[in-house]
């Protein structure tokens, strides 16, 4: 169903601009984004964590434990639940990979990696031999990748470090490489020489977001404009890092003294989403919001989608329906991808979700 916007009339005027609006421009190409589909799957409660590939997405919600699998057309295939506590449990959940063969990790904020089977059992629980560093609630982050037979960990805290210290990710390594044959983890990927934390200055404590494809490797901070690209196969040697340009992206400055926000900044700008693809990368960010004194807010901060590639660069960005919590996936500008809508713009019951099939044209 193409540019069909029956689903739920809160998003009809903010998706019909997105979707049937003019098209952007930039290195002679051109990108429509149009809503293919709406699915509509049963499911109670908030999402948490999810991820699609392969035709499949999985959801989480940490409250009943329960991971759900939907195909492409939002067809149940199989769910199940486990408890927060126990052997045979994950606490709370908040990032999700299904890899090659189907199966799904899944990393809790206690330092637990599960691997789950095709049919959503828990088949193998690993721990991180130290206790995690930054405990970040924050829903459906990108902080794990398999690359061989490792797993590629954003975890701070090694040696009982606090990564919330001057210059913790100037000074250590940015991730844990855990060896899947040994159960060894080592610490793994230095600071860009030219990321902002290398400065002897206080930023508000960010999380990471780590997206791999072959030897490639992408890794940036959500609360700084820029994509750092590094070589596995050379050891994890850095590359290059690229500034996203965004039209807006709102900050809290570096501070010698760590005060905060000074009242400038209503919502922070934020990357949200990194995917790396075959001749580059893409990523999903918040512009956020100044705090002008006697301005009427009248909308939410801008939601953008933005694609690299390495041979032309930046494309013009995408404006996303501002009613979207969070993609699920995205592996080109050829593919459909999947985002979930935030339920406070729906009015739907609390046991129903609706995810948008979208694509770039």
């Amino acid at each position: 169903m193409f540019c069909s916007y029956k689903f739920f009339p809160v998003l009809f005027y903010v998706v019909l601009a997105v979707a049937c609006g003019p098209r952007v421009r930039d290195n002679d190409l051109a990108f429509q984004l149009i809503v293919q589909d709406t699915l509509s799957i049963d499911f109670e409660g908030e999402i948490h964590a999810g991820d699609f590939r392969e035709n499949q997405g999985i959801i989480y919600n940490y409250r009943s434990g329960e991971y759900l699998k939907f195909d492409s057309t939002g067809r149940e295939l199989t769910r199940n639940s486990l408890p927060a506590e126990g052997e045979n449990g994950l606490f709370y959940v908040n990032s999700i990979k299904i890899v090659d063969s189907g199966e799904v990790l899944a990393q809790s904020i206690k330092g637990e990696i599960g691997l789950l089977d095709r049919e959503l059992r828990l088949k193998e629980k690993m721990f991180m031999p130290f206790p995690n560093g930054a405990m970040d609630l924050k829903r459906n982050v990108s902080t794990i990748e398999k690359w061989n037979n490792n797993l590629l960990l954003f975890y701070p805290g090694r040696g009982n470090k606090s990564p919330y210290t001057l210059g913790y990710y100037r000074d250590n390594y940015l991730l844990e490489k855990l060896d899947l044959n040994t159960g060894q983890s080592s610490p793994f990927l230095k600071l860009s020489p030219e990321s902002q934390y290398q400065k002897d200055l206080h930023f508000e404590p960010p999380t990471a977001l780590i997206s791999a494809l072959g030897d490639q490797l992408y890794f940036a901070f959500n609360k700084e404009p820029l994509i750092h690209r590094y070589n596995l196969r050379n050891g994890g040697e850095w590359e290059a890092s690229i500034p996203l340009d965004p039209d807006q992206f709102i900050q809290i400055k570096g501070q010698k003294i760590p005060l905060g926000n000074d009242g400038t900044v209503l919502a922070e700008g934020e990357i949200t989403g990194l995917y790396a693809l075959k001749n580059g990368f893409a990523v999903t960010y918040f512009e956020g919001l100044e705090n002008i004194p006697n301005q009427q807010l009248t909308k939410a901060p801008a939601q953008r989608l933005k694609i690299y590639s390495n041979k032309t660069g930046w494309a013009s960005p995408v404006a996303l329906p501002a009613e979207l919590l969070f993609m699920l996936n995205f592996e080109g500008p050829d593919r459909p991808f999947y985002a979930i809508v935030n339920p406070i713009y729906t009015g739907q019951l609390k046991n129903q979700i609706k995810i948008l099939k979208l694509h770039l044209q």
